[in-house]
């Protein structure tokens, strides 16, 4: 629920920024109603802005040890149950896509699941992956994931064979 003192406030806002501006420059720039009104578009959008929720929850998760040979870096994501037509993306901090978690049918979104997302070799820096988790709905905006969707995410060494091309 939003006050009513709101437009007063940044009006406020502007007038004050207005007349601090006045002192720093000796003639102003703009004519003085044109700078009022563009510093209150600008406190409009900036309080906007803060009512919005990230698009994207970010997991900064530490390296256990180093991978090994024949070793790969995998994520273990736990998530609760999904609402039809919802996915689950899961990007490095490139912004490359690791993996997407999609269950199919009734039956796959009614209960807790753990779903294992491949780590890119190059993903690791510093000791750590920072993975960037986000919620596609259809006919909705991208969001971040709520502790229900996604409960958890650890990381994980799986053994691989690599092939070898002849």
């Amino acid at each position: 629920m939003r006050s009513t003192r709101e437009p007063y406030l940044l009006w406020l806002f502007a007038d004050f920024f207005m007349h601090s501006m006045d002192k720093v420059f000796s003639e102003p720039m703009l004519p003085r109603l044109n700078t009022r009104m563009a510093c209150a578009i600008l406190a409009v959008f900036s309080i906007a802005s803060l009512g919005q929720s990230p698009r994207q929850k970010v997991y900064d998760l530490p390296l256990p040890r180093a991978i090994g040979p024949g070793e790969a870096l995998v994520a273990r994501v736990s998530v609760g149950p999904l609402k039809a037509h919802q996915r689950i993306v899961v990007r490095v901090r490139s912004g490359e896509i690791a993996g997407t978690i999609s269950p199919f049918g009734a039956q796959a979104r009614q209960g807790p699941a753990v779903y294992t997302i491949p780590i890119p070799e190059s993903a690791p820096k510093d000791g750590e992956v920072r993975l960037l988790v986000e919620v596609e709905e259809k006919n909705a905006e991208t969001r971040a994931p709520t502790v229900e969707e996604v409960r958890s995410i650890t990381l994980a060494y799986i053994a691989v064979t690599r092939s070898s091309k002849e």
